[in-house]
């Protein structure tokens, strides 16, 4: 059925070049226009959960999205093993899903338990209050269609760590506004991590840059310049076989 309705539609659009290459074994997507998801100006407002704020701190690492058994592709267990060769580093882990308890245990086994806090799900206000604290994201996850918390990230100034060879390349500029990091390199991850850690300066300025690339790349408005012609070719299209 899904087939189908791609081979009728009039105007198809993916997120993300890695989308069209992933759904190439399924479907043939190469009339896809890539139209980039975008972020808003500001970040949602409301009332940020103070307590756990608090416990959180500031200068942290920080790591966003669903913890499911299903989607271990993002990197939870990866990123809290290189948490293990960073000694001091403290990382704030934000979702919810079947996996957290499982994770959290991990943790523990790790010797990790004081290092690392899982929130749970939290409002986007206090979600966007942990951005602004944090030191650096990291997400290096090899599944994402696109990964809409870089741009998060990325709107609160801070750099970001992925992973190669997924979506994640579209999105994060390499030793622009963070690192790309190949996940079966042997302390590439770590490395990276500790490289923004000990270098405060250079992940502001990665940050800053980050913030620029979102404003010119990933806004509203560039997203509209982009949908508005397709929009206009569709319509006229629909007019001439009317």
């Amino acid at each position: 059925m899904k087939r189908r309705a791609l081979r009728r539609a009039a105007l198809c659009l993916a997120i993300s070049r890695y989308t069209v290459e992933r759904a190439r074994p399924f479907c043939d997507l190469s009339g896809a226009h890539v139209l980039p998801l975008a972020l808003e100006e500001r970040p949602p407002e409301g009332a940020v959960e103070l307590d756990l704020i608090s416990q959180a701190g500031t200068g942290f690492l920080l790591m966003v999205g669903r913890m499911a058994a299903s989607e271990r592709y993002k990197g939870h267990d990866e990123v809290l093993e290189a948490l293990v060769r960073l000694p001091g580093a403290r990382l704030v882990v934000a979702g919810e899903g079947d996996d957290r308890f499982r994770l959290q245990g991990r943790a523990a086994e790790l010797g990790l338990q004081k290092r690392v806090l899982f929130t749970g799900f939290v409002s986007e206000a206090t979600l966007a209050e942990l951005y602004r604290r944090s030191a650096a994201f990291v997400l290096p996850s090899l599944g994402e269609g696109f990964g809409l918390v870089y741009l998060e990230a990325m709107r609160a100034g801070k750099p970001c760590i992925a992973a190669r060879g997924s979506a994640a390349e579209e999105v994060v500029a390499d030793g622009t506004t963070g690192f790309l990091v190949d996940r079966e390199a042997a302390g590439a991850l770590p490395d990276a991590l500790g490289r923004l850690l000990a270098h405060p300066e250079l992940a502001r300025r990665m940050g800053e840059a980050g913030r620029q690339r979102w404003r010119e790349q990933f806004s509203f408005a560039r997203f509209q310049a982009g949908l508005r012609p397709l929009l206009a070719e569709l319509a006229l299209s629909a007019g001439r076989t009317a």
